[in-house]
């Protein structure tokens, strides 16, 4: 039912029911006729209004080993219901659109309230969507609280190398037939002249195919849990992955500001196109140069760009072309102008549906448009030559984060996890030198203690070489690098970068036992466990 179209005692009786209910579904349909649970969804059209369907049974707790296809909806249970609720309004007929808007309101925070499982495909977009419709109405902490599962979630934590599954994907999994998908058109427009009878089968006729779909992704996500459960992820999913849903969800609603006057500076001052020359032959006045894997051509890796760029001008060129294009493709477009990206003066950050194991294989992946996490606190300093004589250079500082802005009354706190890596090197190999390091309230400075406790040296006799040196050894032991990348790292040969891994390992020898134990693990298994 349209929750619009209902009268006082229905509305009263509708309340009810949700109060009484043991899990919503949910998805949200769009002005171009497609929902969430279109594969083929247009992500520019926006959202119309949001379908449940409130499930009031609990006799099937997993689905059947088959489903119909027929598209005619019957309720599993004569108590389960289907309704609709508009959140996008016109300007017409005000006074009664704002008592169905809070009516809707008033629906969905129960559903919040009820702390039953809602269940949604692609959720953190439904959760983003009712900040932004209601957030004078809603508060973060209260979609905080709420208990969402979303299956695409669930599928990805079973199968990892499907990254994007969707739901005709997931249908096809769990059960036997193929399922045909439509879009649903919510348009009715077109019959504002027709009866009321006709009225109410076109409805009925639209949304009928959705109940199903959305029964469907109800018993889906019954087997899903199922699954998690018997492979043991299930306390993954909710303690770890089902959080960040929401956590996103919020972030993604939150503005940050952007300061114009610095973003057009930085435009004119990058506003110069690079010429790059490919037959200097500066890789014949090395001693190695390293090749790519496949084509075998040479190698224009950072690494390689240090070494030559004592040998002619252009590699420091490139090297700083490519800091400065990083830092603007990654965090800040700005061709085309700054107005056409941020008329408002704000930007607001998307993270893609992906997993939060996924997010740490690749940042970068994590949040887009722009990549605010990302940015670097580095300010990047380009030379400028100067062709007058006795006129000396020009050095231009650009610091990419002087660019966002707080809010008035706001300011920015930047936190990030101390020493994560080493934390979990040491509690998994039960190294007690490593222990110790974060058991002594005094240490301030962990890698320099560590390079103090590895090089058996005083603290303060410790260089900022040593400390660099034992930062980027805990990196290559946890991340598997080899000699060759650590040498690359810290600009030694492949001989001096082994010798250090070597006496590193002697050092802390639970870590080479825990290292050597992980790697017949993956032998014998096929694959590590996870933590």
């Amino acid at each position: 039912c349209d929750i619009g179209s209902l009268g006082c005692e229905e509305k009263r009786k509708l309340l009810a029911t949700i109060e009484q209910a043991v899990a919503f579904v949910i998805t949200m349909i769009f002005q171009d006729g497609s929902s969430q649970l279109n594969s083929e969804q247009v992500l520019t059209s926006s959202v119309k209004g949001v379908v449940v369907l409130v499930k009031n049974q609990t006799d099937h707790p997993c689905p059947p080993n088959y489903f119909s296809t027929d598209c005619t909806w019957n309720a599993a249970n004569e108590n389960d219901k289907l309704i609709y609720l508009k959140t996008e309004w016109s300007s017409l007929w005000e006074q009664e659109q704002q008592a169905h808007k809070k009516f809707a309101w008033q629906v969905l925070f129960q559903m919040l309230h009820c702390k039953v499982p809602i269940i949604c495909f692609n959720a953190k977009d439904f959760l983003r969507t009712l900040l932004q419709v209601y957030g004078n109405e809603i508060s973060w902490k209260q979609v905080a609280d709420s208990v969402v599962l979303d299956p695409r979630i669930a599928a990805w934590l079973i199968n990892p190398s499907d990254t994007v599954p969707s739901f005709e994907c997931l249908l096809q999994k769990y059960f036997e037939k193929p399922f045909s998908m439509g879009t649903v058109n919510t348009d009715t427009g077109t019959f504002r002249n027709a009866s009321v009878t006709l009225k109410l089968f076109i409805y009925l006729y639209q949304y009928q195919n959705l109940g199903v779909n959305l029964e469907n992704l109800y018993n889906v996500m019954m087997d899903l849990a199922h699954d998690l459960q018997v492979q043991g992820l299930w306390k993954l999913f909710c303690t770890l992955e089902l959080p960040l849903i929401k956590i996103l969800a919020v972030m993604e609603t939150h503005k940050i500001h952007v300061n114009k006057q610095e973003l057009k500076k930085t435009s004119e001052i990058l506003g110069v196109n690079f010429v790059l020359f490919e037959k200097l032959k500066l890789h014949a006045l090395c001693e190695k140069v390293h090749r790519t894997e496949i084509q075998q051509h040479v190698s224009t890796s950072e690494v390689v760009l240090n070494k030559l760029q004592d040998l002619h001008p252009l590699p420091k060129i490139i090297l700083e072309y490519r800091q400065v294009s990083r830092y603007f493709s990654h965090n800040v477009v700005i061709k085309g102008g700054v107005e056409q990206y941020w008329p408002l003066g704000f930007s607001t950050s998307a993270w893609p549906p992906a997993g939060l194991c996924a997010t740490h294989q690749n940042p970068f992946n994590l949040a887009v448009q722009p990549n605010i996490q990302g940015i670097s606190k580095h300010p990047v300093r380009i030379t400028k030559k100067q062709y007058i004589k006795g006129k000396e250079e020009e050095i231009v500082t650009i610091s990419p984060r002087t660019l966002f802005v707080s809010k008035k009354g706001y300011t920015f706190l930047a936190a990030d996890f101390s020493h994560i890596e080493l934390r979990i090197l040491a509690d998994l190999s039960s190294e007690p030198e490593l222990l110790k390091l974060f058991q002594e309230p005094e240490t301030t400075d962990i890698f320099s203690t560590l390079a103090s406790q590895w090089k058996g040296i005083p603290s303060e006799q410790v260089k900022h070489a040593d400390r660099e040196q034992a930062k980027r050894i805990v990196y290559s032991v946890v991340y598997g690098a080899g000699k060759e990348r650590l040498a690359d790292c810290l600009g030694i040969t492949p001989l001096e970068a082994s010798q250090f891994i070597e006496s590193f390992m002697q050092k802390y020898k639970n870590v080479h036992e825990f290292t050597k134990k992980t790697i017949e693990q993956c032998r014998n298994k096929g694959n590590p466990k996870s933590v």
